[in-house]
């Protein structure tokens, strides 16, 4: 049944290519199509993930050792589930939403193809693989980004390809340098890292080329100084689209880095080295400098866009502290950020969807016309700032206990501090927005009632919800957690 690997990351492709090919046009047919789709998605997902685990498949052996390959474990397990999940509410959310963009068949049929491609990061078995899903994601995502096609999102998407080919270029040097060398002992991805022991005088080049790689694929993940391009494209892609680039294609960037550091190069390789320390403090920096930004930000998905900048890091951070606590922390803050950020943008496209106002400051009163969706958007802001009994408790909590547990004192100490006040931060610009529309007159006449309908909402409720089972009885995404990092080399 290993086959049933390569199915999963290709079913969602050839789904995505029956919209155009059938020259699908009805919108109803279109998303009918899309949402059972998704489920069928899902279900084979699930199986594959049962049935296939500790097990691989080759889809396609080219010269040079080179190789498509799949393979199901812990780490492929947990993200691809996320991705499906995700991905499948939104999904949902999107026929309602897309009535007033238009061209639901072009939108479904790359939405579509990119969850096929995201699933072919998560079940990537080697830098090769890796890279050529990551790759397909961006230029699928791509379409996704320029998809309104105004003056506005047209410039956002040409600023979101460039930084992406930057980043990934940068990130194709490692691969090539390690796998097109002796530095490595084997070609695919190996707990612990597979770098080979004697290194001699090539440990300084190695370093370097570990770090080009890592700034390369921070670009996905908006780390400074590569973050520019996140706050101008998630606000100009349709609100489905800023949700996932938000939620869960941002956070590839923070995968790659992941594989690098513990899959190819091992942490020890970094540990205590000038590379450690320079990727500590512009993780550091990008938590405050995007807190700052989106506290003085007034566009609503640009506030949340800042945000991301500044959340995502909080999981580089994680990642880059190089020892258990962290990376349980790190893992942690990529899924609950996932759910927040997705519900968030979501409830942003809701508001936009009814009212037309986009900024912070035209929400005065809205609360009353539209309470659940002002619920559903408070529930997701609290998970961001780190509220107990929510999942965003759980991951802060554990990064900032590693960071007091850290190597590097003061360093680590200073990012402590950061993520107080970051937490603080957040607070402050995402409840002024509850507080804005639930505690304050309207100052001009607004719809008495213009909540959305259940297509639109339940599936935020749905994503709140795991916010909140996970943050009360955290118990089973532990589990989850500790199993996948077990198997780290950590």
């Amino acid at each position: 049944m290993e086959f049933l690997i390569l199915f999963t990351v290709a079913l969602p492709v050839l789904l995505g290519l029956v919209i155009p090919l059938s020259k699908m046009r009805d919108r109803d047919r279109v998303h009918l199509h899309a949402r059972v789709s998704l489920s069928a998605i899902a279900i084979v997902t699930v199986l594959n993930n049962i049935i296939n685990f500790g097990k691989g498949c080759t889809a396609l052996i080219l010269p040079m050792g080179l190789s498509l390959s799949f393979y199901v474990d812990w780490f492929s397990v947990m993200f691809s589930v996320l991705f499906t999940t995700i991905w499948c509410l939104v999904g949902f959310y999107a026929k309602e939403y897309l009535k007033h963009e238009g061209l639901d068949n072009r939108f479904m049929c790359f939405y579509l193809i990119a969850l096929g491609c995201l699933n072919g990061v998560a079940y990537a078995h080697n830098p090769f693989t890796f890279y050529t899903a990551f790759e397909a994601m961006t230029l699928t995502s791509f379409a996704l980004v320029l998809h309104s096609q105004t003056k506005e999102s047209i410039a956002a998407a040409k600023q979101y390809i460039y930084y992406s080919i930057f980043g990934a270029l940068s990130g194709l040097i490692g691969i090539m340098a390690f796998y097109g060398s002796d530095l490595v002992k084997v070609k695919s991805f190996v707990p612990g890292g597979s770098l080979v022991q004697e290194l001699g005088g090539r440990m300084p080049l190695v370093l370097v080329v570990v770090f080009i790689s890592i700034i390369g694929f921070s670009c996905k993940a908006g780390m400074f100084p590569m973050h520019a391009w996140l706050p101008v494209a998630h606000p100009e892609a349709p609100a489905p689209a800023s949700a996932v680039l938000s939620g869960l294609i941002a956070k590839t960037g923070v995968f790659a880095i992941i594989r690098i550091i513990y899959y190819v190069v091992g942490p020890q390789t970094i540990r205590g080295t000038w590379v450690h320390q320079v990727l500590l403090v512009l993780a550091i920096i990008t938590i405050f400098m995007g807190s700052m930004m989106a506290y003085k930000e007034k566009v609503l998905k640009r506030r949340l866009a800042y945000s991301s900048v500044s959340q995502i890091s909080y999981a580089l951070f994680g990642v880059f502290m190089l020892n258990r606590v962290g990376m349980t922390g790190a893992i942690l803050q990529i899924i609950f950020h996932a759910f927040a950020k997705t519900s968030l943008f979501l409830c942003a496209g809701s508001i936009i969807y009814k009212t037309h106002k986009t900024k912070v400051s035209q929400l005065a009163g809205l609360g009353k016309a539209m309470p659940v969706t002002f619920a559903l958007f408070t529930i997701a802001a609290m998970s961001l700032v780190g509220v107990p009994l929510t999942g965003g408790f759980e991951s802060k909590y554990y990064l900032a206990l590693s960071a007091l547990n850290g190597t590097f004192d003061v360093l680590e100490f200073t990012g402590f501090i950061v993520i107080m006040i970051s937490a603080l931060l957040t607070g402050g610009y995402l409840f002024s927005i509850s507080a804005k529309a639930l505690f304050t007159k309207a100052d001009e006449e607004i719809c008495e009632k213009c909540e959305t309908g259940k297509t639109m909402y339940v599936p935020i409720a749905i994503l709140v919800s795991v916010i909140l089972v996970f943050g009360i009885w955290p118990v089973p995404i532990r589990f989850l957690v500790e199993n996948l990092i077990a198997t780290m080399g950590l």
